[in-house]
C-alpha cells in the first residue's frame, strides 16, 4: 500500500473513525435516578453498534484503503471508494435519527424518560464530520493536498564519495567519470607525457 497517495481529507476520516470508535464505548442514553446507575453503551444494542458505530468505521477503511492501493479494487463494477461513501452517509443519517429518539422501542414507566446520551452525540458529531469528510475530499482542492507531502530529495554526497572521486579505483585523481590524464593508461597513474613501459633514468 502506498499511504503517501493519501490525502487531507483522508486524514480528516481518519480522525473521525477514532472520535466514532471511542464514541462506541459511552453511554449511549442519559437520565435521572437509580435506573440510570448502568446506562448501555452502543455495544449493548445492535442496531446502534451495526447501523452507526461499526458502519462508519467500515466506510472509513473503504475509503483509506482504495486510496492506498495502487490500483483501485472494484466489487460489482464499482470502486472501493463510494461503498465507503455510501456507508458514512449512512451512518450519519441514522446517528442523527438515533439522537432525536434514543430510547427506541423501548417502553418506559410512567415518568421515567430519556435523553440522549454521550456516546450519542459524540458519535453523531464524529459520523458528521466523517460523512462531510467523504464527500467533501474529491470536491474540495485543500483536502486533495497530500497528508504525508512529497519524499524529500536524496541530500547531495560529497565530492569524494561519488563515482570516479578521489580515492575511487581505478580512476585518476580530480576527474569525475574516469578520465586520465593524456598519454595514462587505465591502471596506471603516470605523469603527463610519459609513456607506457619507460622507467625513469
Amino acid at each position: 500500500m502506498n499511504f503517501r497517495s493519501l490525502t487531507r481529507g483522508d486524514g480528516v476520516v481518519i480522525g473521525a473513525a477514532v472520535l466514532l470508535f471511542i464514541a462506541s464505548f459511552l453511554n449511549t442514553i442519559g437520565c435521572d435516578g437509580s435506573g440510570c446507575d448502568n446506562a448501555p453503551t452502543a455495544w449493548d444494542n445492535g442496531v446502534l453498534i451495526l447501523g452507526i458505530y461499526l458502519a462508519g468505521l467500515i466506510g472509513a477503511a473503504l475509503i483509506v484503503v482504495s486510496r492506498a492501493l495502487p490500483r483501485p479494487l472494484k466489487v460489482a463494477g464499482i470502486e472501493l471508494a463510494p461503498f465507503g461513501v455510501a456507508f458514512t452517509v449512512f451512518a450519519a443519517w441514522t446517528a442523527l435519527g438515533a439522537l432525536f429518539d434514543p430510547a427506541g422501542s423501548a417502553i418506559l414507566p410512567d415518568g421515567f424518560s430519556v435523553d440522549a446520551g454521550a456516546g450519542l452525540i459524540l458519535g453523531f458529531i464524529a459520523a458528521l464530520i466523517l460523512a462531510g469528510a467523504a464527500v467533501a475530499t474529491p470536491l474540495v482542492p485543500p483536502l486533495k493536498a497530500p497528508l504525508l507531502g512529497a519524499p524529500r530529495p536524496p541530500a547531495p554526497q560529497p565530492y569524494a564519495g561519488q563515482p570516479g572521486g578521489p580515492g575511487a579505483p581505478g580512476q585518476g585523481y580530480g576527474y569525475p567519470g574516469g578520465q586520465q590524464p593524456y598519454g595514462a593508461q587505465q591502471g596506471q597513474s603516470q605523469p603527463y607525457g610519459a609513456q607506457s613501459g619507460q622507467s625513469g633514468a
